[in-house]
């Protein structure tokens, strides 16, 4: 595992290195610091034992860009440490380093690649964009390629291959996660027969690993639980986007999903006497889905607004294995002037999990969260966030909420 995060985090080092090298011309290189302060009043995102803190974030990077008619290329990399006023025990140094380069060789075919690394301790991370809740430090690494092609003057295809890797550490308690994952894209123009209309057509794979011991100390016997979980996950949709006029657009595809699973446990006893090993037998299980993605958006001179819905299988770090997820968000961004924007923000993720080693996993999430960002100079803005989270875990029947606000005052450096 420590070895393949290497290798990525290599990759996108040696990116950001030789490509504002060697397309030196158009390329733009901007270092930046940033000050985040905020307060919460669940620093643990706890049911039961609610804390409160100021968190000093302090952050530091550097993006570098190259844009050219054949050439779009980015890097950005930052470190940011973490200062807990009153649980100084968890201050942190994290970071995350991210590429992608975009190449396109002929009038018809297009190459990427895509890599990112990052490192993180806090348990909110994902909160917003999965409606996950995790425990412990986290290493996660990507890598990606992908082309485009153009087939007609009216269809165009597209493929990605890509694998990530995600390692959680917390107190007696260790996770390893890797997923594989290949994509299949079609569209076609159709405004022949319907004004301003593409139709779609994806096919989806993922193969999904996780692996994660838990550890009981006991005053003469502890135990150790180890849990296998491996996933086959195939999704066919299809559907259509359409532009309903020059501001609105609305796009949606729905299809079938197929997720072969085994499952594996086995418990090692030790203490005063050797170490018993008691496996258990396989469970294999298959189950048959469906997908869903939808969405309006509305890109004005003062107003933007995006809606979406969705439904599909995804990888679910912490949750040992694959989650069938459901989700509906709410995105909108009012400009008040040139300087000055407000932002609203609100979804809800429901994930859901049959197991048959462990309890079944069933979290319903929701966040709201209303901000501004103000750019008062060319390059220094100031942005604040009031955000609202709310988990209810229809297993065990106990809900968890959180209020966090926080200013976030940034400055870049144009080179």
């Amino acid at each position: 595992m420590k070895r393949l995060y290497s290798i990525v985090l290599t990759f996108v080092f040696c990116m950001g290195i030789f490509l504002p090298v060697v397309y030196a011309g158009p390329g733009k290189i901007v270092p930046f610091i940033s000050l985040k302060q905020e307060y919460t009043d669940n620093l643990s995102f706890s049911s039961s034992n609610e804390k409160e803190d100021f968190i000093t974030t302090c952050t530091g990077g550097i993006k570098l860009a190259y844009d050219s008619e054949t050439v779009k290329s980015k890097v950005t990399g930052q470190l940011f440490h973490l200062f807990y006023w009153d649980n100084d025990d968890l201050d942190a140094t994290n970071g995350s380093v991210d590429a992608s380069v975009k190449y396109q060789a002929t009038e018809r075919i297009g190459l990427g690649a895509s890599a990112d690394y990052r490192q993180d301790s806090r348990r909110d991370t994902d909160a917003d964009t999965t409606g996950l809740i995790l425990n412990g430090d986290r290493e996660r690494a990507n890598f990606s390629l992908s082309s485009s092609m153009t087939l007609s003057e009216t269809m165009q295809g597209e493929m990605s291959a890509g694998f990530g890797l995600v390692q959680v550490e917390a107190l007696n308690y260790d996770e390893d996660n890797d997923s594989y994952s290949l994509n299949f894209g079609l569209s076609k123009n159709l405004s022949k027969t319907f004004d301003n209309t593409t139709g779609l057509l994806n096919f989806s794979y993922l193969h999904y690993t996780s692996e994660n011991q838990t550890y009981a100390p006991g005053t003469s016997i502890s135990t150790r639980s180890y849990m296998d979980y491996e996933s086959d996950v195939f999704q066919l949709y299809t559907g259509f986007s359409k532009a309903i006029t020059e501001l609105y657009s609305f796009y949606l595809q729905a299809g079938v999903s197929y997720t072969d699973t085994t499952e594996g446990k086995r418990v090692v006893l030790t203490g005063a006497f050797p170490s018993i090993n008691i496996p258990s037998a396989d469970q294999d299980s298959d189950t048959l889905g469906g997908v869903l993605l939808s969405g309006v958006n509305y890109d004005g001179l003062y107003w933007d607004l995006g809606i979406s819905v969705s439904h599909d299988v995804r990888g679910g770090t912490g949750s040992n294995g694959t989650v069938e997820r459901s989700s509906i968000s709410f995105d909108l961004d009012r400009k008040v002037s040139d300087e000055f924007s407000l932002l609203f923000r609100t979804s809800c993720y429901l994930n859901q999990n049959e197991r048959s080693t462990q309890a079944d996993l069933e979290e319903l999430t929701f966040n709201v969260q209303p901000g501004f960002k103000y750019q008062f100079l060319d390059t220094f803005s100031l942005s604040g966030i009031y955000r609202y989270t709310m988990m209810d875990d229809r297993q065990t029947n106990t809900s968890t909420q959180r209020s966090l606000v926080y200013l976030t005052l940034r400055k870049d450096f144009e080179l």
